[in-house]
């Protein structure tokens, strides 16, 4: 198979850190959906109050938002997201659990629209992954964040992932899904470098934690090799590794059955490691 010219498929670098590597598939937004505050932003609850204003970077769906939105209610709670039809998957969740308190507008968490000290605190879920150097994204995290304002990430550690058989479907499919993301200008194993990377751009750090998620009993272990089966047949960025060159139609075909397979199996086992942090902008 001859591997066309990346140039052909992304123009640079710069564009290609715009792009959701996952995708907006119908399995994507499944798993994007599935996201709730109590598991995904467990870590950053303890720290959150009532009265609070929230700024949520890379929203998604707003599954999360509206999640931390009752957590500071009545406070307000600002979702943004860089692909606008996914703030109507937003406003329509929050509609659907009657949260008002929320709001959701277009944004780019590197280019933040809102003044200096404008938040109590920032949220993001799988967003600093997108980047090599996150650096220039945490400043405006800081600089909209009023002193003494905290900032809560949750991002993917997956060298620390477990995995039995060590060679599973799964496995090879995250493999293939980092070397994606490199090419598009991220990084999956950021999660090692969160602490550094908050303190240098400024901030104290308040907690730094780990955490593992996967299908804990048999049934809910179907149900995620299910979902993985079908970001398999359908997520951009395995659409973007065989247009590269990297990998035929054939090899997607096989990893989807794999992984089918291993959801019946009983000694399968995969947990995806995550790292959190909790940040401080330092008080005046």
């Amino acid at each position: 198979m001859s591997t066309p010219d990346p140039a052909e498929v992304f123009e640079t670098v710069t564009n290609r850190e715009k792009i959701y590597t996952c995708g907006y598939s119908s399995a994507s937004m499944r798993m994007m959906t599935s996201r709730t505050a109590e598991v995904h932003a467990s870590f950053l609850l303890p720290h959150l109050r009532a009265g609070m204003r929230l700024l949520d970077c890379g929203c998604g769906p707003g599954s999360i938002t509206v999640g931390l939105a009752e957590a500071i209610a009545p406070g307000e709670a600002v979702g943004i997201d860089i692909e606008p039809a996914q703030l109507d998957f937003a406003r329509a969740h929050a509609a659907e659990k009657g949260v008002t308190n929320v709001r959701f507008e277009v944004g780019d968490i590197c280019k933040l629209s809102f003044p200096d000290n404008a938040f109590d605190a920032v949220f993001g879920h799988t967003i600093l992954m997108q980047f090599q150097d996150p650096s220039l994204a945490l400043a405006e995290v800081r600089r909209v964040l009023k002193p003494g304002g905290i900032a809560g990430f949750r991002e993917p550690l997956f060298s620390s992932n477990l995995a039995e058989p060590p060679d599973s479907a799964q496995h090879q499919v995250l493999k293939l899904f980092a070397r994606v993301l490199a090419h598009n200008g991220g990084d999956i194993d950021i999660g090692r470098r969160l602490a550094r990377l908050l303190q240098s751009t400024g901030f104290d750090l308040l907690t730094v934690s780990a955490s593992f998620s996967g299908g804990w009993t048999p049934e809910a272990k179907r149900t995620l090799c299910e979902l993985w089966a079908q970001l398999c047949e359908e997520a951009d960025f395995m659409k973007q590794a065989i247009a590269l060159g990297w990998i035929g139609s054939d090899v997607q075909a096989a990893m989807a059955t794999s992984l089918r397979a291993d959801g019946k199996d009983p000694q399968y086992f995969f947990a995806t490691a995550w790292r959190e942090i909790v940040g401080r902008k330092p008080p005046e």
